[in-house]
């Protein structure tokens, strides 16, 4: 079934190396590892910029946008991270989110204050809230529920909140320009659905990274649960989720980013494997910039570690003070072999299709 639902849906551009097979050398699978925040929010890199001469670019001009597509534990948030060191980029996380519970609920930024306490986010907000009735964040919501689905009926059908929704997004992407000083804007929202409704949103220039993981990898980190701990950036407890469901879900979201990269183009998409980014975070890097018309920072290298700034939601790794690139290929030893062929089973073509082994011992 998968593999004809893959049939005549093309492959994004920019295909990674053939090898190289890093992954994120994990603390530990508990949340008690997770390192807790240890950064004052007055220490940050990023501070608000509102008194700073603004670009022409940034005042009328479409907003630069890399969103980062894929599944979960796929490495988004590393990604995000590391695009959001180079001078020109603000990672900001998963963007989708800050209305949805971030805001309300008081998470913690990457910088490690409460969104309400940090300088970067409060005067995003501030200034994305100026002129806007009241209730304006619960009724946001609701559009991002109408028109950020995958065939979500508000954008589809361009129904009655369409326009407003779509000028309330490309206000708080600019209000990001603006107090960050950065130009171009990270959003590793992941869900294909709200690239599609970002993607026919004037003012915009949106480039997508798709961002896949062996599924196996994936299959066997949802297996495992964590406890709510907001500090250390788990919002609610996360269950684990059955190997049949991931495996039918890490089908379907890939093959959608793949038609969002077919959708944008191949002048504005790019494929990257997790495993190789791991493997070479400056080539990888490098070849993203270059797509929204950046030349690679030269801090963008493995043996350097990446520091979280102002990322909202994502992986709980975001809450470290800083971040060391490992390779970890831990599931291949842990994850027990008849699991292990059941997905290889269920996702053969898709594997496949990424230049992932089919067998133990394999290489790409």
């Amino acid at each position: 079934m998968i593999g004809h639902l893959s049939d005549g849906i093309n492959a994004c551009t920019g295909a990674p190396p053939e090898d190289g097979r890093g992954a994120l050398r994990e603390k530990d699978d508990s949340v008690t590892d997770a390192i807790l925040p240890r950064r004052n929010a007055d220490e940050t890199t990023m501070a608000p910029r509102e008194s700073r001469t603004s670009s022409p670019a940034a005042d009328q001009g479409a907003i630069k946008l890399i969103y980062v597509a894929g599944y979960g534990r796929s490495g988004t948030t590393l990604l995000d991270i590391a695009l959001g060191e180079h001078p020109a980029i603000m990672g900001a996380g998963e963007v989708a989110t800050l209305a949805r519970h971030v805001w309300d609920n008081g998470e913690y930024c990457a910088c490690g204050a409460r969104v309400h306490d940090c300088p970067a986010w409060k005067a995003i907000v501030t200034r994305w809230m100026q002129g806007e009735p009241d209730g304006f964040l619960a009724g946001y919501r609701r559009a991002q529920a109408l028109t950020e689905g995958l065939l979500a009926p508000g954008r589809l059908l361009r129904l009655p909140g369409w326009r407003s929704h779509a000028r309330r997004t490309l206000k708080l992407l600019r209000g990001m320009t603006l107090v960050s000083g950065r130009p171009i804007l990270v959003d590793s929202s992941k869900l294909p659905g709200r690239a599609f409704a970002l993607a026919a949103m004037p003012g915009i220039d949106l480039h997508v990274v798709h961002v896949v993981r062996d599924g196996r990898g994936v299959a066997w980190s949802l297996l495992k649960g964590h406890r709510r701990s907001v500090e250390k950036g788990v919002q609610r407890e996360l269950r684990p989720k059955p190997l049949l469901y991931t495996a039918l879900r890490w089908s379907m979201v890939n093959l959608a980013a793949e038609w969002l990269c077919r959708r944008v183009g191949p002048d504005r998409s790019i494929r990257v494997r997790y495993e190789d980014f791991i493997d070479d975070p400056r080539g990888t890097i490098g070849r993203i910039v270059a797509l929204v018309g950046e030349r690679p920072h030269d801090a963008a290298t493995g043996a350097v570690p990446f520091e979280p700034q102002h990322q909202v939601a994502g992986s709980r790794h975001r809450m470290q003070k800083s971040i060391v690139l490992r390779s970890d290929d831990k599931w291949k030893r842990e994850m027990p072999g008849w699991k292990r062929w059941i997905f290889t089973a269920m996702c053969a073509p898709m594997l496949h299709r990424y230049d992932y082994p089919l067998r133990s011992g394999d290489v790409a």
